[in-house]
C-alpha cells in the first residue's frame, strides 16, 4: 500500500502542477479560441444541414462515434501515443474534447446521412480517414493542440475507417429490428 500513496501522493502533485500550466499557457490562447470554435460551430451546421426527418438516426451516429472516439483517445493518451498541450478545461487533461464530441461525430453524421449506399458511404469514410488523419491532425500538430509522441498519422486512417464501418452496421442492425417490431424510422 506505501506505493500506493506514493503514486497518489505524485498525482496530487502533478494535478497542481497541471492547473497551473493550464490557467498560466492555455486559457484564452488563440489555441484555446480555436478549440471553443471546433467544439461550437459543428453543432450550428450539423442543425442547419441535418435531416430533420431522420434527425434520431444521424444523431445515433453521433452519439456512437463520439464514444469511440472518447475510448479510443483515452487509449492513445494513455499509452503516451499522443498529448493535448491545449484543452478546453483544466479537467480534460488527456483529452481532446472538441475533436471527439463535435468535429469527428459531425463528419460521420454528414456522410451517414449523404450517402446512405454502403459503396458510396465507405468510399466517403476512406476520403475522410485519409483527410483528417493528413490534413487535420496536421494542422492541429502545426497548432500545437496535438502532439505526437510515438504514433504515424498513416496509422488513424485504419481507425477511422473501421469506425464508419461499424457505426453503419450497427444502426442498420438497429434500424432493421425495429422494423420488424413495426417501427420504423
Amino acid at each position: 500500500m506505501k506505493k500506493f500513496e506514493e503514486i497518489e501522493h505524485h498525482y496530487d502533485e502533478l494535478k497542481i502542477l497541471w492547473l497551473n500550466y493550464w490557467k498560466e499557457e492555455v486559457v484564452f490562447t488563440y489555441q484555446w479560441w480555436i478549440m471553443v470554435l471546433i467544439l461550437i460551430l459543428p453543432f450550428f451546421l450539423w442543425w442547419m444541414l441535418v435531416d430533420k426527418r431522420r434527425i434520431i438516426e444521424i444523431s445515433l451516429v453521433g452519439l456512437f462515434t463520439s464514444g469511440i472516439a472518447f475510448i479510443l483517445d483515452q487509449v492513445g493518451t494513455s499509452l503516451r501515443y499522443w498529448i493535448y498541450p491545449y484543452t478546453l478545461t483544466y479537467l480534460e487533461r488527456d483529452l481532446w474534447l472538441p475533436a471527439n464530441f463535435s468535429v469527428i461525430p459531425f463528419f460521420y453524421m454528414m456522410i451517414y446521412q449523404w450517402f446512405p449506399k454502403w459503396q458510396k458511404y465507405i468510399l466517403a469514410i476512406i476520403v475522410f480517414a485519409f483527410f483528417a488523419s493528413f490534413v487535420g491532425e496536421s494542422i492541429f500538430k502545426w497548432l500545437g493542440i496535438y502532439k505526437v509522441l510515438k504514433w504515424e498519422h498513416i496509422y488513424s486512417v485504419p481507425f477511422y475507417i473501421m469506425i464508419g464501418v461499424f457505426v453503419k452496421i450497427v444502426l442498420q442492425k438497429l434500424i432493421s429490428i425495429e422494423k420488424e417490431c413495426g417501427n420504423g424510422f
